[in-house]
C-alpha cells in the first residue's frame, strides 16, 4: 500500500476506492448497489491493517459526496475509538499524534451535517478506432499535412485506450505511397534548449469534444515502426497537439 502523508486519503487504497465507487455511481448504480459493490471487491482485496484504511477513506469519501452511509460512519467511528489505527504509526511519534488529530478530526466531520448528494457524472472513456501498423495524415492549421505512424495501442486498467506514435519527418499536401510512408526518417522533440530526442507520443482526447476525427485519416495499413511501446514517450491531448508541434517540432 503505497502512502504519502497521514490525511485520511493519502494512500492509493483511497485513490482506488473513489475511482470505483465514483465510477459505479456515474453508472447510475444506486448509493446502496454502489457501496455493496465497493465494500464486497475491497474485503476481498485487502489484508487486515489495508481494511482499517478502507473504512476510514470509504466513510469520508462518501461524506464529501454528501452520501454518507449510517452503517459505513458507525464502522469508521468504532475504528476511531479503538485506536487500531494508529498502531501503524507507532514508529514516528510526529506522524502518530498527526494522524491522532487527523482521525479526531474526521471524527467530528462525520457527526457534521453533509452536504446534499452530488451528482457523479459519467466517466468519459478514451477509445480509438487505429490499431497497430497504421499510418495516420493529420491536417494542420496550415492546411498542409503531417503522418504519424502507429506503433501499439495503449490499455489502461481503467478501460480506456489511446495509440501510441511516431511522428514521421515529412510536411506535404499529398500524402506519400506506401513505400515511401514505411521509409521516411522520424522527426525528433526539440527542446527549448536545443537537446533533441527521438520520443513515441501517447494521444488522447481530453473529453468528449476534443475528437480530432475531421483532420485524421488513416492512410496505409501494415507500416513497421522504428519505435516500440517500451520507447520514452511523452503524453499530450489532442487538444494540445498543434501547440506541441509548433514548440516542440517547429510544425505548424
Amino acid at each position: 500500500m503505497g502512502v504519502w502523508g497521514v490525511a485520511i486519503l493519502s494512500d492509493d487504497v483511497a485513490e482506488d476506492i473513489s475511482f470505483r465507487y465514483k465510477d459505479l455511481l456515474g453508472e447510475n448504480y444506486s448509493n446502496e448497489e454502489a457501496s455493496k459493490v465497493v465494500i464486497k471487491e475491497f474485503q476481498h482485496e485487502l489484508d487486515d491493517e489495508e481494511i482499517t484504511v478502507f473504512w476510514l477513506s470509504f466513510t469520508l469519501i462518501q461524506w464529501k459526496l454528501g452520501r454518507l452511509q449510517e452503517e459505513v460512519k458507525h464502522k469508521a467511528i468504532e475504528i476511531i475509538d479503538s485506536g487500531v489505527d494508529l498502531e501503524r504509526w507507532e514508529e514516528d511519534p510526529k506522524l502518530h499524534k498527526k494522524r491522532e488529530s487527523v482521525l479526531l478530526k474526521l471524527k467530528e466531520q462525520l457527526q457534521s451535517p453533509q452536504s446534499p448528494a452530488k451528482r457523479i457524472p459519467k466517466r468519459f472513456v478514451t477509445k480509438t478506432f487505429l490499431k497497430a501498423g497504421d499510418a495516420i495524415s493529420y491536417e494542420l492549421v496550415s492546411g498542409n499535412f503531417i503522418l504519424l505512424k502507429v506503433i501499439g495501442i495503449i490499455e489502461q486498467g481503467t478501460g480506456d485506450k489511446y495509440p501510441l506514435f511516431e511522428i514521421c519527418d515529412w510536411t506535404g499536401k499529398e500524402i506519400p505511397p506506401k513505400k515511401q510512408i514505411s521509409e521516411l526518417e522520424l522527426r525528433k522533440w526539440t527542446w527549448e534548449n536545443g537537446h533533441q530526442e527521438l520520443n513515441a507520443l501517447a494521444i488522447f482526447p481530453a473529453g468528449k469534444r476534443d475528437n480530432p476525427i475531421k483532420r485524421v485519416q488513416v492512410v496505409a495499413e501494415g507500416i513497421k515502426t522504428v519505435l516500440d511501446m517500451e520507447a520514452p514517450s511523452i503524453a499530450l491531448t489532442w487538444k494540445a497537439f498543434d501547440e506541441n508541434l509548433k514548440a516542440f517540432y517547429h510544425v505548424e
